[in-house]
């Protein structure tokens, strides 16, 4: 007892450590590495969605270690983006 009256608070900010990270840090992190494994993944053909919206097919890769893609929006229109910038693989 004398010992964690010695301790004062720290068990308590240990404690909200612990709890910070696996409700928040930890999640996060998992996120992001499932989101490059996505992304490093992307082949010519997918069909993908941006963070802005829009929806189109991956016709070609770009620049220094593919980082920039060619989206076709429809059978006259494309646009070119930062791999980045894809948000998730559409069906």
């Amino acid at each position: 007892m004398e010992i964690l009256q010695k301790l004062g608070s720290l068990p308590i900010f240990i404690l909200m450590f612990v709890v910070i990270y696996f409700l928040m840090i930890r999640p996060q992190s998992i996120q992001q590495k499932n989101h490059q494994n996505m992304l490093n993944n992307l082949k010519k053909g997918d069909k993908v969605l941006t963070r802005g919206g829009i929806i189109g097919k991956i016709i070609d890769f770009q620049g220094k270690n593919n980082n920039i893609i060619i989206l076709s929006i429809d059978g006259s229109t494309n646009i070119t983006i930062m791999k980045s910038y894809i948000s998730s693989i559409q069906n």
